[in-house]
């Protein structure tokens, strides 16, 4: 039998928790398991895109995330100073800068993110996304962000995670733009069981929605699976750690990170 045929007999195994295997399910015939990384509370909206299509999936969060000094800042700078713009590259920062300007009672800001899946955080908080750029990446925001007054008559605001690389604030930087990064978050590692690393070592095809999933799954389970990563970023880093096959949808959004997903796992079983 191919490996491909092998794994579509594999059970899946439902994760509900950091410490335990809530549930063992089979996986149907020609459909293998996909394994999603993010944090339990948001796999919900793409579990639910890939069960539609008849996929079964099990959780596996590879990250956890921790608030810094950093967050508690946020608050007083959207309201004592000017930005010319403030940026946010994850849905965890959108969320905590979210947080932050109701706290400071609304200010007027101009926010700029990274692509929809940042975006659509803070549209039911209120929050007004006025830029996105052509393609969902920080080298792409740092380009492409328009000039709407010159760069050194008000710096940009920039909350991100601690581990998020330099890309933004030096592709700003050589326009001509002053950046205030402040990092608000990290991301840890979480406990696995010994449930939980059988799975991610039997596992062959798994989704990435940051680097920080790519790394832990790396350091702990190896890189023979497939990655189907959300972006360029993840994906970035998922060839550079040496996975067996590396995939990114060309488009953002979750409809076409499921669809790339749902042919991913066709092609495996076909093998």
């Amino acid at each position: 039998r191919t490996m491909g045929a092998r794994y579509c007999a594999l059970l899946a195994l439902a994760v509900v928790g950091s410490a335990r295997a809530l549930a063992s399910t089979a996986v149907p015939r020609g459909r293998p398991a996909v394994v999603l990384t993010r944090e339990l509370e948001k796999n919900g909206p793409l579990r639910a895109e890939l069960e539609a299509r008849g996929l079964r999936c099990a959780e596996l969060p590879c990250v956890d995330h921790r608030l810094l000094a950093g967050a508690a800042e946020l608050r007083g700078l959207l309201a004592r100073e000017r930005w010319q713009w403030v940026l946010v590259t994850s849905p965890e920062a959108a969320a905590l800068l979210a947080d932050a300007w109701d706290a400071a009672e609304r200010p007027a800001i101009r926010v700029a993110t990274v692509g929809p899946g940042t975006s659509k955080v803070l549209s039911p908080r209120g929050l007004a996304v006025e830029f996105e750029p052509s393609k969902a990446t920080g080298k792409a925001l740092a380009a492409e962000l328009p000039v709407t007054s010159p760069p050194s008559s008000s710096p940009i605001l920039y909350p991100a995670s601690a581990r998020a690389p330099d890309t933004v604030a030096h592709g700003l930087g050589a326009r001509g733009f002053a950046v205030r990064r402040v990092d608000a978050y990290t991301t840890e590692a979480p406990v696995w069981t010994e449930e939980m690393l059988a799975l991610a070592r039997g596992a062959e095809l798994a989704t990435f929605a940051s680097p920080s999933a790519v790394d832990t799954w790396a350091e702990r389970a190896g890189t023979a699976a497939i990655a189907v990563c959300i972006g360029g970023t993840s994906g970035s880093r998922a060839a550079e750690l040496g996975f067996s096959r590396v995939v990114f949808p060309e488009r953002p959004g979750l409809g076409a990170w499921a669809e790339l997903i749902e042919e991913t796992a066709a092609r495996l079983c076909a093998g």
